[in-house]
């Protein structure tokens, strides 16, 4: 398998596509945390994984989003892609691991979707980059999105707050409900405790109150 190449078609695809309001590459800044963040869970986890083929599905799972705004499903264009441009880099049973990957990375199968269903089964490199998805949109990296959203938006900073308060709720229980396992669950809460204590600052700033005091 030609990792290097494979990287390298990576890059190129994704790191100069406009993905206003996010900045230019944006899918591969994305993709290159989901993949360490997904290594790191198998980690401290001790999963056996094969982490080529981690790493590679979690760098590669929104490339069929870049620069792209078509009707297509990213993660099955993002497959395709994959199949016809780079199969040569992979010998087949690893271009299928890394392409089932991409194709199924939101196919999470804790999800609203396929709740009262029965759920897709799927091996630990497609649930661990499900979850590593998902806990790269929150934290400080919300904050970041928050604001990119917020100013195409012309929102001023009472409307950012209150989207935080009030239409934010309902995906942050859901992302939580949605992650395959506790180890992602506790860090996915660590980043909505931060999340909380940043607009707690942020909504006093606001109201042109003194902070230093308050609890």
């Amino acid at each position: 398998m030609n990792i290097t190449a494979i990287k390298a078609w990576a890059e190129a695809k994704m790191l100069q596509a406009d993905e206003s309001p996010l900045e230019p590459g944006y899918r591969w800044y994305h993709g290159v945390r989901t993949a360490k963040l997904a290594g790191l869970l198998a980690e401290q986890m001790q999963l056996d994984v094969d982490k080529d083929i981690l790493e590679l599905g979690g760098l590669l799972h929104d490339v069929g989003k870049a620069g792209y705004r078509g009707p297509d499903p990213h993660g099955i264009r993002g497959a395709r892609l994959i199949r016809a441009e780079i199969a040569h880099l992979f010998p087949p049973d690893k271009l299928e691991r890394v392409a089932s990957i991409v194709a199924n990375h939101y196919q999470r199968p804790n999800s609203k979707y396929w709740r009262g269903k029965e759920a897709p089964e799927f091996p630990a490199e497609v649930l661990l980059v499900q979850d590593a998805d998902i806990l790269d949109h929150l934290g400080a990296n919300a904050i970041w999105l928050a604001f990119r959203y917020g100013a195409k938006e012309l929102r001023n900073q009472e409307a950012a707050i209150q989207r935080f308060y009030q239409v934010d709720p309902p995906w942050h229980q859901e992302s939580l409900a949605s992650l395959n396992y506790a180890a992602s669950r506790q860090e996915l809460e660590h980043r909505l405790k931060f999340l909380e204590h940043f607009y707690i600052q942020w909504k006093r700033e606001e109201r042109g109150e003194l902070t230093f005091h308050q609890n």
